[in-house]
């Protein structure tokens, strides 16, 4: 599907004069709050399903307190710790609380890290829990920042697999009926939030199979 058909759809249920999501007469919504809508479903499906994960190798110096995350990074799948002797650690996300609470001084005391911490840290950088005493490379699986869609003439392909597209058409119309004005319905919105998450359910379902 073209990102031009999906803002026709959303125009058709939002009794919007159907012409590639261009304009929106009721003066409701803006073009941009739409495209803006659609740029973070399709955001929220990637962070939520991992269907679509990229690959590189950080290496790191012994003593590193900051890692340098590439620039495309919009959420973290997997993080494994590779020292120099090809021993492989899995790091799991913690914060600073936790890290003070399971490695007091871990920030000053260096040794095989265990963890990873980016939600307080600046944008695009993470610490490693404890700091390592060696130098070894992080592997990292993370999910990239998908191209924006901008509804321009002619259209072009939305960045996900159609089988995905009702995720991304639901979880737009629920940030747009929630818009405070005078067609704000709650209740509408949730019926939206459960039909986007029959796309995360599908997405697990495809990835790790039933169980």
């Amino acid at each position: 599907m073209i990102d031009r058909e999906l803002l026709t759809e959303l125009q058709y249920v939002l009794i919007e004069p159907p012409d590639g999501g261009d304009t929106w007469p009721s003066l409701i919504w803006t073009r941009e709050e739409v495209l803006d809508a659609v740029n973070g479903a399709i955001r929220a499906l990637g962070r939520d399903t991992h269907l679509q994960v990229a690959r590189t190798e950080i290496a790191l110096a012994a003593l590193a307190t900051v890692v340098t995350l590439p620039d495309d990074w919009l959420a973290t799948a997997s993080l494994v710790w590779r020292a120099a002797d090809n021993t492989r650690t899995p790091l799991g996300p913690v914060d600073s609380f936790e890290g003070d609470l399971a490695l007091p001084g871990w920030e000053t005391t260096a040794g095989l890290p265990l963890g990873y911490a980016d939600l307080d840290q600046s944008t695009l950088t993470l610490r490693l829990v404890p700091t390592p005493a060696a130098a070894g490379v992080l592997e990292l699986l993370y999910i990239q920042v998908p191209p924006l869609v901008t509804g321009d003439l002619p259209g072009t392909d939305l960045p996900v697999d159609e089988a995905f597209t009702p995720g991304i058409k639901y979880a737009a119309l629920g940030t747009l009926l929630r818009k405070v004005g005078r067609l704000l319905d709650p209740e509408r919105a949730n019926y939206c939030d459960r039909r986007y998450a029959l796309t995360r359910t599908a997405a697990a379902i495809i990835l790790e199979g039933w169980s």
